[in-house]
């Protein structure tokens, strides 16, 4: 990791004592830069930005000795720096009200701009919530979403594992340094999410677990994702701050329901009164998320009809060729992903993505719609082959 002066700079804004999550976004906003941010530290309050008695601990020593520290640390673990500014800053994340300034990542960062799913739960959850979380984690991770959860003990760990498992992928947010396996027993999952996914936190190396860190890296959980899936949680719980911190942040909230003499699903149960999408199968939550990814690609101008991304031609003859047929059947963006498997034999996802010159996020959400109207069908390891309505 590289010692710039823009990491420097962030992390400044990080142990500075008043200087919030709000805050630093307040200055970003305003400057642009970390390095904008620092040159105008003088003009902070005259901006109306912060107030001056935060200005004045930029003068206290402390605050520089902890910074050098992290820093020092980050150095020697050798773990990847995302700042709020760079382009690999999820965009998700970027447009909550208190974006953690920078985030540590160990593995497949790439997975940050991908569509994601956050599912999470008890941590004594019982077989009935085990199963569930195994299910839709593997249909959903199956079918494109990346499984976003939060390292814990129970259904956070089975959403992991099953996002895993086969074609799927994973990201666990940890309430812990990027280097502090937090619970012990994870030590196997966190060597296969370092190897296969994504280990991601806003702490420093060498943090160790404390209960205020918690409701922090819920905030982050919900906020990388489309939705929070509660799979099994009671209505005092992790899982529940993580649903209402999805909700202030716009995000889909989706609750499964349990056995009604269960105190663990108790929670769910309060959810869906209040308003949650009770869920009983994968493409639940499929079916109402995929206008949100459809969304995004019209807001990046990307051209889509109002079922889903497709426009299909009624008078397409049966003898053209399938390319020729497809060609008819799509639109924008959709047909160049699609006009890929042409000369290419279940390309990978990287692949179709320098092929069409699209950004791996869209071809990633270009392939979950495509998959949905089964024109492509997904294959272990992120490649892909044309689907039976093909």
């Amino acid at each position: 990791m590289a010692e710039s002066f823009e990491i420097r700079v962030a992390l400044a804004l990080r142990h500075v004592p008043g200087l919030g999550p709000r805050t630093w976004k307040r200055l970003l906003e305003r400057y642009k830069t970390f390095a904008a941010v620092w040159e105008a530290r003088n003009s902070w309050v005259a901006d109306g930005v912060v107030r001056e008695w935060q200005v004045r601990r930029l003068g206290e020593d402390e605050w520089k000795r902890n910074a050098e520290r992290e820093l020092a640390n980050a150095v020697r673990l050798e773990c990847a720096v995302i700042l709020y500014t760079d382009r690999e800053y999820p965009d998700r994340l970027r447009e909550i009200p208190d974006p953690p300034v920078l985030v540590y990542t160990i593995g497949d960062a790439s997975l940050l701009s991908r569509p994601c799913l956050a599912v999470v739960g008890s941590r004594q959850c019982g077989p009935y919530g085990l199963e569930a979380c195994s299910l839709f984690s593997k249909k959903l991770a199956a079918s494109g979403l990346t499984i976003v959860s939060g390292f814990a003990a129970g259904i956070d760990s089975e959403a992991h594992k099953a996002g895993l498992a086969e074609v799927g992928s994973s990201i666990a947010v940890l309430g812990t340094g990027p280097d502090v396996v937090y619970p012990a027993s994870n030590r196997e999952l966190w060597k296969i999410l370092t190897a296969k996914g994504l280990i991601v936190t806003e702490f420093a190396p060498r943090t160790k677990p404390e209960a205020k860190n918690f409701p922090h890296r819920n905030r982050i959980i919900s906020g990388l994702s489309l939705g929070v899936l509660i799979v099994e949680g009671a209505v005092k719980s992790g899982s529940l701050v993580t649903a209402r911190l999805g909700l202030e942040q716009n995000r889909e909230v989706f609750a499964l329901p349990g056995p009604v003499t269960s105190g663990n699903h108790a929670g769910c149960h309060a959810l869906i009164r209040q308003g949650a999408l009770l869920v009983q199968t994968p493409e639940d939550i499929l079916h109402e998320l995929a206008p949100i990814l459809e969304a995004e690609w019209v807001s990046e101008d990307r051209p889509c009809s109002a079922e889903g991304g497709l426009e299909f031609n009624a008078d397409s003859s049966p003898e053209l060729d399938v390319f020729e047929r497809l060609e008819a059947k799509l639109n924008g963006d959709n047909w160049m992903v699609v006009r890929q498997f042409r000369d290419l034999a279940r390309p990978h996802i990287d692949e179709l993505a320098r092929r069409s010159g699209l950004d791996s996020a869209t071809v990633s959400r270009i392939l979950i719609c495509l998959e949905m109207d089964g024109l492509v069908r997904r294959l272990p390891g992120m490649h892909y082959e044309l689907g039976p309505e093909a």
